[in-house]
């Protein structure tokens, strides 16, 4: 009787765990299934590679005050996981990372953060920064140096600064399912001793005539090239005249993108020649406090081989949230969307398509190009 009982519970047990199975099986079928359908912010197709772009990065001030007592964790845990879900990250790093320098004589605002800031952008996973700006000498070329040398170290590549002129030149490399993609930075805002010349380091200077040189050269073999621009007045919601006419003589030299940033608030978005002009992303990471600093954005650049497939605009909380001070977050919701709506408001006045265009979903902003006529 007792064996009868035993044997026919184990049928009961196996029946039970079949069905289980078989239940597990068709709900991830069915996951999967979503998942092939759903775009996702980060999922990458094999064909194509997608590249966030981060505004101004600048670890002193708030920056050390926050990492000495939180970690250098700390800064960019709440974006971690967004930010590791592209293929790569840049941003402009507005400050030298050196364990000493000579603050410069004629400058009101000088920064300068410890060599182990660096591990802010590593824990963040950013793959490449910008140095040309208006912050990178603030303690002298050596300290300019150091910092070229702590990223090398920990594989992260830089552009806009270099050994010399020819090397300050030189561009961060990306490539990825047999895509090729280089981003070349410069600036017009240096103090004069900053800037490399031939037989002295220092920050690239933007000068047209060089831009259209180096963009000419970096397409012989790449894809993709995205010019970052350092430039403009801060907290200003336009771009000045000039930077519009550079802005659109770069790109009708063939560069397939330009990215801007120091007026460290968001600029609008313009589509020039079927291509992307992001005046100013604004702030990402930035350790002061200022009333005039809001809200700011990232935005994505999706490659295919053949040109820019989408851009994708995406709200950042700024450094004054007053539960995480120095801790950016993304914004969802209805706080995302307002932001998005006066993004598209002042890019109007900008006379392109990309208000018309662009697709306010899930918290972004998505404008994507025709395959036909994609840059």
């Amino acid at each position: 009787m007792t064996a009868r009982l035993f044997s026919e519970y184990e049928i009961i047990l196996q029946e039970i765990s079949s069905a289980m199975i078989v239940r597990i099986i068709k709900i991830l079928l069915l996951f999967m299934m979503i998942s092939g359908c759903a775009s996702f912010p980060g999922k990458t197709p094999p064909d194509e590679i997608q590249v966030l772009f981060c505004g101004d990065v600048m670890l002193d001030w708030g920056i050390k005050e926050i990492t000495l007592s939180e970690g250098y964790d700390y800064p960019l845990e709440r974006v971690r996981g967004f930010l590791r879900s592209f293929d790569y990250r840049i941003c402009n790093l507005e400050c030298p990372i050196a364990s000493s320098g000579t603050p410069h004589p004629d400058k009101k605002y000088i920064f300068i953060a410890p060599a182990e800031a660096v591990r802010v952008l590593k824990h963040g996973g950013i793959t490449g920064v910008s140095l040309a700006n208006n912050h990178s000498t603030d303690f002298g070329i050596p300290a300019l140096q150091s910092t070229m040398t702590i990223l090398a170290e920990n594989g992260i590549q830089y552009t806009g600064a270099g050994a010399d002129f020819e090397e300050s030149r030189q561009p961060v490399l990306l490539e990825r399912h047999g895509i090729s993609a280089a981003v070349l930075g410069y600036t017009n805002i240096g103090n004069k001793d900053a800037y490399a010349t031939k037989t002295m380091p220092g920050i690239a200077r933007a000068n047209l005539e060089i831009i259209k040189k180096d963009i000419l050269n970096l397409k012989k073999f790449n894809d993709i090239v995205v010019i970052s621009l350092h430039w403009g007045d801060e907290y200003a919601d336009y771009p000045a005249d000039e930077q519009i006419e550079l802005a659109h003589a770069i790109i009708e030299a063939g560069a397939d993108a330009v990215i801007g940033h120091h007026s460290h608030i968001y600029q609008g978005i313009e589509i020039y020649r079927g291509r992307p002009v992001i005046y100013s992303l604004g702030n990402f990471l930035f350790g002061s406090l200022n009333e005039d600093i809001r809200d700011n954005i990232v935005v994505s650049l999706r490659l295919g081989n053949k040109g820019i497939r989408s851009i994708e605009v995406y709200p950042l909380n700024g450094i004054n949230d007053p539960n995480n001070r120095f801790q950016p977050r993304k914004m969802t919701g209805s706080e995302a969307e307002a932001l998005l709506l006066h993004l598209r408001e002042i890019s109007h006045p900008l006379g392109s398509e990309f208000p018309r265009k662009a697709v306010i979903s899930n918290s972004r902003m998505t404008y994507t190009f025709a395959p036909e006529t994609a840059p």
